[in-house]
């Protein structure tokens, strides 16, 4: 009998044991956590920015081109069978290889000078809220690099 390879599919989401997720779909690679727990405190579109800034200036999880995500690809995070526990024991709808207790979402590109626009985990629905919205969170993304 032949052996032939089975094509075992690999994972998804691989957990890179440093802090950051690849997506083998897309091939982006997350922070495991977000901001709410690195930095402990909301965040507004533009604290966001600042924040990423921040983080790029110190090779946070030893990278320095983190960004905020683009709507379409924070969007396809989003898997309606999973669930993982976040904040205030919310269900958010993330592979579980991202850490439980993060925030229910995540500010994502693009904005105006008015609004930006921001992601749900729990449903899944990207909304524009002022910019000024101080309830924010967001999980930086960069481009996987070999």
């Amino acid at each position: 009998m032949e052996n032939k390879n089975l094509g075992i599919p690999k994972n998804r989401f691989l957990d890179n044991q440093d802090g950051t997720i690849t997506d083998n779909e897309t091939g982006l690679c997350w922070c495991q956590k977000d901001s709410f727990q690195t930095y402990q405190d909301w965040l507004t579109f533009q604290e966001a920015i600042s924040w990423v800034d921040e983080i790029n200036k110190k090779d946070f999880l030893g990278f320095h081109d983190w960004r905020i995500p683009e709507k379409d690809e924070i969007e396809k995070l989003f898997l309606s069978d999973k669930i993982i526990i976040g904040r205030s024991n919310q269900e958010l709808h993330i592979d579980p290889v991202f850490e439980s207790g993060g925030g229910n979402g995540s500010w994502c590109m693009p904005f105006d000078q008015q609004a930006a626009f921001y992601f749900s985990y729990s449903s899944g629905i990207s909304q524009q809220f002022d910019q000024d919205f101080s309830q924010g969170y967001l999980r930086p993304v960069r481009l996987y690099q070999d």
